[in-house]
């Protein structure tokens, strides 16, 4: 497959997402159909299919994964060898944080509000998720479970806050930024004395 024939079908892929979002903002997620969806697109059932498994995976289609090299990168001990670091790194890739566009992000808080069903889905595609990092964390070299636990858990608070403020006002910026000036405050907060 070509480059561009690569970009063309990551570009559908993101226009069924968006559509599939706003309908279920608009609609509720059992309000339209498949084939509503395809026609918003504007393409057929089965290109619809060749871009996304589901109706679900259309509208959660921006959940973050971890690719299958960057579970190698961090079972090897990387990608900076430092571990809160590595799995900062490593989250940030996988919900794409140098993208300057929050909107996936807005659609998706919007859909999840509109739509509290899906929460469930959601809750347990990051438990799923949380567990796959802990497995590839206790891998490296002295990191056991509860300790990759603990700085999952830090690593995922602090994304959820910066998620959580971009959301309420983007104009405080992109989403990498927003994790390192919270990061910033919490190191502060860490290291102040009484």
């Amino acid at each position: 497959m070509t480059e561009s024939a690569i970009t063309r079908r990551g570009s559908r892929r993101e226009a069924i997402i968006a559509a599939a979002q706003r309908l279920s903002i608009s609609c509720g997620y059992t309000g339209f159909t498949v084939e509503d969806l395809a026609a918003a697109v504007g393409v057929s059932r089965r290109t619809l299919f060749n871009h996304v498994t589901s109706k679900e995976e259309a509208v959660l289609g921006v959940l973050p994964v971890v690719t299958d090299e960057q579970a190698q990168t961090l079972r090897n001990g990387g990608p900076t060898g430092d571990l809160f670091e590595d799995l900062l790194e490593t989250t940030l890739q996988c919900l794409r944080a140098d993208e300057d566009d929050l909107e996936d992000w807005q659609r998706l808080h919007d859909v999840i509000e509109r739509n509290p069903e899906l929460i469930l889905r959601v809750k347990a595609h990051v438990e799923e998720l949380y567990e796959l990092i802990v497995e590839h964390l206790s891998a490296r070299d002295g990191v056991d479970p509860d300790r990759a636990r603990l700085a999952l858990t830090l690593v995922g608070g602090l994304v959820q806050r910066s998620v959580e403020e971009c959301i309420a006002d983007p104009s405080k910026g992109p989403l990498r930024p927003r994790i390192h000036t919270n990061l910033a405050l919490a190191r502060e907060i860490l290291t102040a004395r009484d």
